[in-house]
């Protein structure tokens, strides 16, 4: 019984600092929205010049990224590896799921979008449809909305770039967000189980969010790092909750020994 008491007590401090943390809208980062849907009606605009809304592209699970593409920092590898995870992967795009890549930034032309959807598909292996990889650009009212509604928090460097985290969203084909993988490598394992929980319209597991708890996003070295502060601050608080818990066992233990006697 004392046991699982503290237990309970760690576990809601810890999940009280998890949920506090996930509240903040950070100037740059990611905050997980699972179960949150992305706005369907958004309309944006394909390497073909052709205008898309949202809900009527994403018919099946898809695998979203949003990225800039003059971008000389984390855009260009983490399509990269995006497409050699695919590669890897059994299942098949345009079968399984679908990809679409998004740009932030509203300035950005059709032309831009021809040229990276390109040169990432010249570096797959697997031979997939023009519909199956679609590269977008939009104006700045429809990047804001979908940026917002799947968390994704970027800012101008003042040198004609963005400071921004890299992450894939796993939308399930009635557009609800399923999961999230961080940073620019993935695991084949990881990749093909969130497209199969994105098609069960299954939110992504609660491990995920603590290993992105205690990392965060280091927007000078463009890499996400042991976030120390933050986990001494949750070590603090799990420590003061076992001694409370610690003090309200001890003194009911008390108070039930001096009512026997």
């Amino acid at each position: 019984m004392k046991i699982f008491t503290i237990f309970c007590v760690l576990i809601g401090l810890f999940s009280f600092s998890l949920q506090a943390e996930q509240q903040k809208n950070p100037e740059v980062g990611i905050v997980e929205k699972l179960d949150n849907t992305i706005p369907k009606d958004l309309k944006f605009v394909n390497s073909n010049g052709d205008t898309v809304k949202l809900g009527d592209i994403i018919t099946k699970p898809t695998v979203l990224t949003l990225v800039f593409y003059h971008c000389t920092g984390i855009c260009s590898p983490l399509l990269t590896n995006l497409a050699e995870v695919v590669d890897k992967t059994d299942l098949q795009p345009g079968k399984d799921y679908q990809l679409i890549t998004v740009s932030f930034d509203h300035h950005e032309n059709i032309e831009a979008a021809q040229r990276w959807r390109k040169t990432h598909l010249e570096e797959m292996k697997k031979q997939i449809k023009p519909d199956d990889w679609r590269f977008l650009v939009g104006d700045s009212a429809s990047i804001r909305k979908l940026c917002d509604a799947v968390g994704f928090y970027f800012k101008p460097d003042g040198h004609d770039n963005f400071i921004h985290a890299g992450s894939l969203f796993f939308i399930s084909d009635n557009g609800k967000i399923t999961r999230y993988l961080f940073g620019t490598e993935y695991n084949p394992f990881d990749f093909k189980l969130a497209i199969l929980e994105a098609h069960k319209g299954l939110s992504m597991p609660t491990v995920n969010r603590m290993l992105k708890f205690c990392y965060s996003y280091d927007p000078d070295g463009r890499k996400y790092v042991f976030n120390i502060t933050r986990i001494i601050g949750t070590g603090m608080l799990l420590i003061l909750g076992i001694f409370f818990a610690t003090l309200f066992i001890v003194k009911s233990k008390k108070k039930k020994g001096d009512n026997n006697e």
